[in-house]
């Protein structure tokens, strides 16, 4: 058992790709005299084409610290992992026969951590992007981090143990968010990101809570467009901590980024497309409520064409003109996530 184990080893290590390193990376801000305050977040959004980072510090500032993009290998697990056919067993199970059943794929997961390797290939893709963007922002700070806050899009195979392994092995402390799906979801931290469902004053819980509490809930779509992906989210929210999102309300299309236009037969054809799948949740539940609040992230969202489809798209789906947040939309999922990360320490609901 123990050699067919180092077999399964040597032969996961050479095709994990776990040596490969993003083919670039853009500081957006220099290493500036920054006054360091005593208290901030750090958030990073693991999303498609890239990983962003962002800081938020105690004084309200939140800033847009670094971009690095993704090489093929990392944009592929993360199309993998919003497949349905990718979902397996994870802890924590339902009954004792799942966690027989896993034995074998969480024994080759602490084999491999064992020996300093990555959890799983998937994890060593991950890992690869966070330690990237953990030196990014240590260099901008002049100082080591020990945390941060991840966001990401809703993979529906994407588990809580992939991220805390990645996190592991770069080693900063992986921040658990008092959500519903026990992952950030993109959704969630760009509603914080632009500065929506969070309480005027996190310092004083007893308010903080109320204030959260008495918050209404809305609708909102979520849209990310990069070169790599479009995706599409028809949620209810009520504070950036309470998210519903039902895989049956998202939609992850990894064949209509922007840089695939070239792998349709024309540009009208690729376009249409894309006015579909900005339209379909909407138009498969014409019952539910229209979207209050649209929220753009990714680098693309800007693209002229892209703008003139989504505003034809909301014209014939909503009857009063929601409202759109575009402002840094390459950060506002990291801005969130980093906003999340310097509260919690005053999570309201910790005893």
């Amino acid at each position: 058992m123990a050699v067919l184990l180092c077999q399964m080893l040597l032969v996961s290590a050479m095709f994990d790709g776990i040596s490969s390193l993003p083919t670039g990376t853009q500081a957006v801000l220099s290493t500036s005299d920054v006054e360091m305050l005593p208290e901030f977040g750090v958030g990073f959004d693991l999303t498609a084409s890239y990983g962003t980072a962002a800081v938020s510090f105690a004084n309200g500032t939140v800033l847009s610290v670094a971009k690095v993009t993704a090489e093929d290998g990392y944009n592929e697990v993360l199309r993998r992992l919003s497949l349905e056919s990718s979902q397996h067993l994870v802890p924590p199970y339902q009954n004792p026969g799942d966690a027989w059943k896993d034995k074998p794929r969480e024994a080759l997961r602490s084999a491999r951590k064992a020996v300093g390797l990555p959890a799983s290939a998937d994890v060593g893709y991950l890992a690869t992007m966070l330690s990237h963007l953990k030196v990014q922002v240590e260099e901008y700070l002049g100082a080591p981090i020990e945390s941060a806050g991840v966001t990401s899009p809703h993979l529906v195979a994407l588990y809580q143990e992939d991220l805390q392994d990645a996190f592991d092995h770069v080693g900063l402390r992986y921040l658990t968010f008092p959500v519903r799906y026990g992952l950030l979801y993109e959704t969630s931290a760009t509603y914080a990101g632009y500065d929506y469902g969070l309480c005027s004053d996190y310092t004083d819980r007893a308010a903080c809570k109320e204030e959260q509490q008495d918050m209404a809930s809305e609708v909102v779509m979520a849209v990310g467009y990069t070169g790599t992906a479009l995706t599409v989210s028809f949620s209810v929210v009520k504070s950036a901590y309470y998210l519903y999102e039902p895989d049956n309300r998202y939609l992850n299309k990894f064949t209509l980024g922007y840089d695939a236009r070239s792998r349709w037969a024309s540009d009208d054809e690729y376009w249409v497309e894309v006015a579909k799948s900005l339209e379909e949740l909407m138009a498969e539940n014409p019952n539910y409520k229209r979207p209050a609040k649209v929220l753009l992230m990714g680098d693309q969202v800007h693209n002229a064409a892209f703008m003139r489809i989504l505003e034809a798209v909301l014209r014939r789906q909503t009857t009063d003109e929601p409202e759109i947040s575009s402002q840094d939309p390459q950060f506002a999922a990291a801005k969130g996530a980093a906003e999340l990360a310097k509260r919690l320490p005053y999570d309201p609901y910790k005893q």
